[in-house]
């Protein structure tokens, strides 16, 4: 089922807008957190995050859309992403009136900062990502702009940013996220986190990473 069969396409086209924002205004800080990939992670969270429940009217209903941060242990003893490759989630869900989730998806990530050269680890992370969840995407946090590639990108080029870079698979985060995620070209189906549980959907991330949720409720 096409994802517009579902979401009306005011509201897809609000959250397009609105990933491609905060990943701009993420960039423009970039500087202030480059010390540490956490902080950069939480500064993208942030800036795509909104505040309140955006309101839409449409002629299928009403709906309300939300796109939230959460920052979940990451660090310490078992950390998930030395098993299972992923160091974050971002997660889409379509609620109905009743509560009930109609559609759900996750996209796992690994983030590095200034990649370059060849990364055996990375090579590592998404082969891991890609066995766990089918799917996900390498992020590259740079002066010069966020930018991604598929996990299986990353596998092909053995962890090689010149390799990538040739293949022409890294894209604008911006447009990743604001296209193929929210069309559903790319995320793994049921994968997501129940923040009332402070768990995810899937055993296989266990507890530990970072997650950007975006939930949109039918409230009429």
């Amino acid at each position: 089922m096409n994802i517009r069969d579902i979401i009306p396409s005011i509201v897809l086209d609000t959250l397009r807008d609105r990933y491609l924002a905060g990943v701009a205004d993420a960039e423009a800080v970039f500087e202030m957190h480059r010390a540490d990939e956490d902080a950069v992670t939480g500064a993208l969270g942030q800036s795509i995050a909104t505040r309140d429940p955006i309101f839409f009217t449409t002629e299928r209903g009403q709906f309300a859309a939300k796109i939230s941060y959460r920052k979940i242990r990451g660090r310490g003893p078992g950390a998930p992403e030395r098993v299972y490759g992923a160091d974050g989630i971002f997660q889409i869900e379509v609620i109905n009136s009743s509560g009930d989730i109609v559609r759900s998806k996750g996209l796992p990530f690994q983030s590095k900062t200034n990649w370059r050269g060849k990364k055996k680890d990375l090579f590592e992370q998404a082969t891991k990502m890609q066995g766990h969840f089918g799917g996900g995407i390498v992020i590259d946090f740079t002066e010069s702009g966020y930018r991604a590639c598929t996990a299986q990108a990353a596998i092909s080029a053995r962890g090689s940013r010149p390799a990538v870079e040739r293949e022409r698979s890294m894209h604008a985060l911006g447009q990743m996220l604001s296209r193929d995620f929210l069309d559903c070209t790319i995320g793994t189906t049921g994968l997501f986190f129940d923040p009332a549980n402070e768990a995810f959907a899937l055993q296989a991330l266990g507890q530990g990473a970072h997650l950007i949720s975006t939930e949109i409720v039918e409230v009429r």
